[in-house]
């Protein structure tokens, strides 16, 4: 597992106050949702991992953005992207 994706796991599990080990959160598992293996985060939840991704990686979430919120993956996905843009500008 790569770094950020171990980051965005413990962003999630701190700021959600969520009992679990950050770890035990499958990359691709829904983030939110009452699927069985979604973490059940609600929109609300949404606005305070735009405040801790843009504290802990320095990257704005805008409002067309929200779709990444799927997964660890696809937040993962978009930070990557954001990053690679930032640096070569």
């Amino acid at each position: 597992m790569s770094q950020r994706r171990q980051k965005i796991k413990e962003l999630i599990v701190n700021r959600m106050n969520l009992r679990i080990e950050p770890s035990s959160i499958d990359d691709d598992a829904p983030i939110f949702g009452m699927e069985a293996n979604s973490l059940g985060l609600d929109s609300i939840d949404a606005l305070d991992l735009v405040v801790g991704i843009y504290e802990q990686f320095d990257v704005e979430v805008q409002d067309s953005d929200m779709h990444i919120f799927q997964s660890v993956a696809t937040i993962d996905a978009f930070v990557e992207s954001k990053l690679a843009v930032a640096s070569a500008e």
